[in-house]
């Protein structure tokens, strides 16, 4: 199990990081004709998500956070899909941030869900040892 979590948290960094770049590419009013790009990454970012969230939970991590994560896995692309209806005009930007910061809290949940479930990434710091009783 241990190496599908890690497996599958690999591939929530990488669609999320291709997700956040092409995201800010489409803010800047450039290639907007990848939005369909966008979308099929985000599918397979929410599939991992959630195949992380079902993971993490079978290995011990918090079954609440697991059942957040599934949810929010659902909002996300909601939110993606129907942002161009919601304040359309200058406040329009309001939406665009909520979907960038929905993005970011998801690729958050992906790393809390991998340390929940005991799972060390590669920067962790190493519990200190115990130093055995001296004798007197």
């Amino acid at each position: 199990m241990k190496t599908a979590i890690v497996l599958t948290r690999g591939l929530v960094g990488i669609t999320g990081l291709a997700q956040l770049a092409l995201g800010v590419t489409f803010w800047t009013g450039h290639a907007l004709s990848l939005v369909t790009v966008h979308m099929g990454i985000g599918v397979v970012f929410v599939l991992s998500l959630w195949t992380l969230a079902i993971l993490s939970a079978r290995a011990g991590a918090p079954i609440g956070l697991a059942i957040f994560a599934l949810v929010w896995g659902a909002l996300l692309p909601l939110v993606g899909m129907l942002q161009m209806q919601w304040l359309p005009g200058s406040a329009h930007w309001l939406v665009r941030t909520l979907h960038l910061l929905m993005g970011v809290a998801a690729m958050g949940l992906a790393g809390a869900l991998t340390r929940r479930a005991g799972m060390r990434g590669p920067h962790a710091r190493r519990p200190e040892r115990e130093e055995a009783p001296r004798m007197a």
